[in-house]
Order: structure tokens, then C-alpha cells, then sequence
């Protein structure tokens, strides 16, 4: 059997994926992780064939940094990368990292075992582009990368200081931000906006603070 090592910051997200892995007789779950930075220790201690990364991941690196990582260091590996974020660039960064395939979770119409299934017979499935989701008077695709961060963090409850804490910015910068994004989109306030967001499943928020690892 494929041993597979799951790695997503959300905690049922990452649990559906566990489940995938776990319904098919040819996989075998290896560990499951929602730190990507622990990606390559994971993957040599448990002797992983296949990784399932989301781009969003707890620790210093993203999914698609940690991915190029493994991809330098363990050439044989089989990497899918998964997201529910449509970010522009990510189709792009993660050809560049030398994935195997990318998944958008509940948007493209190929399910997770297929796509699992097509890389372990050394094919690749990729979007044709990133999907535009419709959000308020306008879509995904016109919001900037830094406010499709932004948009994660508002999501998750987090104040003006915290996310400016978060992504290194300041105060004034992360509410100059969004409040471009409430003029882009119509919403009134912070709270319209995320209830939007999370409903349309362009950003699915953290449950937790913290999350404890698996590996097996």
C-alpha cells in the first residue's frame, strides 16, 4: 500500500483527507500533521510515497514552500498540493516547486482519490485556472494576494493588531487594507464580510489556535 502523509492547519479539512486516505484499500496513512515545517522528518521517519499539503499550514513555511523543500531532498516522492483559497499565484508557485498535482478542495469537479490515484501512476492533474468565486459587488479575482491573506486572518476572528502582528504590517496598513476590500466588495463591516467569505468556502477559518500532530 501508498503511505501517505496528510498535512493541513484545519483540523476537519485535514480529518476528511485522513478519512479519503483511510476508505481505499491501496493507501495507507502514514501520519497526519498540521505543521508543514515537520514535513521532512515526517516523511523519512515513516518512509511516506505520497504527501497531501495544504498551502496554509501552521509554521514559518507555507505548503508550497515546504513542498520545493521536499522536492530537493526527496526527488521520488509524490506531492499533491490542496487548497480552498483561490490565490492567483498559487497555480504558478507550486509548478515551480515541481508538485505532482493541485487539488482545489470542493471547487474542481475530479475527487481527491482520483487525483491520488492518477499521480501514483506518475500522471499529473492541475486546473485549467484558478476559479473565480463571486463575493459581494465583485470576485476573488480582484482582490490582491495580500488581501486574500488579510481575508484568512479576518476570518479567524483576529483584530486589526493581530493581524498586523501576524503578517508583519502595521496597524493603519492592515485597516487601509481592508477597508478596500469592504469598498471592492460592498460589505458593511468586518463581520459581513467573513460570514461571506467563509460561506462561499473561499477561506475556511481555523477552529483552533493549536492543533496536536500525528505521526505514526
Amino acid at each position: 500500500m501508498t503511505r501517505v502523509l496528510v498535512i493541513d492547519d484545519q483540523r476537519v479539512a485535514r480529518e476528511y483527507i485522513e478519512n479519503v486516505v483511510r476508505s481505499n484499500g491501496e493507501y495507507e496513512l502514514a501520519g497526519s500533521l498540521s505543521h508543514a515545517d515537520m514535513a521532512e522528518s515526517a516523511c523519512r521517519r515513516n518512509n511516506v510515497e505520497l504527501v497531501i499539503m495544504d498551502i496554509c499550514t501552521y509554521g514559518k513555511k507555507d505548503g508550497i514552500e515546504a513542498a520545493a523543500e521536499l522536492r530537493q531532498q526527496c526527488p521520488n516522492l509524490k506531492i499533491i498540493i490542496v487548497t480552498s483559497m483561490v490565490e492567483e499565484s498559487f497555480i504558478r508557485r507550486a509548478k515551480e516547486a515541481g508538485v505532482d498535482s493541485f487539488w482545489y478542495k470542493d471547487i474542481i469537479p475530479e475527487n481527491l482519490i482520483t487525483v491520488m490515484d492518477a499521480v501514483m501512476r506518475g500522471d499529473e492533474v492541475w486546473p485549467d485556472d484558478t476559479p473565480i468565486v463571486k463575493l459581494g459587488v465583485t470576485t476573488s479575482a480582484e482582490l490582491t494576494p495580500t488581501e486574500l491573506k488579510i481575508l484568512r486572518l479576518v476570518c479567524e476572528g483576529l483584530e486589526y493588531r493581530e493581524i498586523a502582528e501576524e503578517l508583519n504590517y502595521t496597524k493603519d496598513n492592515v485597516k487601509y487594507h481592508i477597508g478596500n476590500i469592504l469598498s471592492k466588495t460592498g460589505y458593511q463591516n468586518k463581520t459581513q464580510l467573513a460570514i461571506a467569505v467563509t460561506c462561499k468556502r473561499l477561506v475556511i477559518p481555523k477552529l483552533t489556535s493549536r492543533d496536536e500532530d500525528s505521526v505514526f
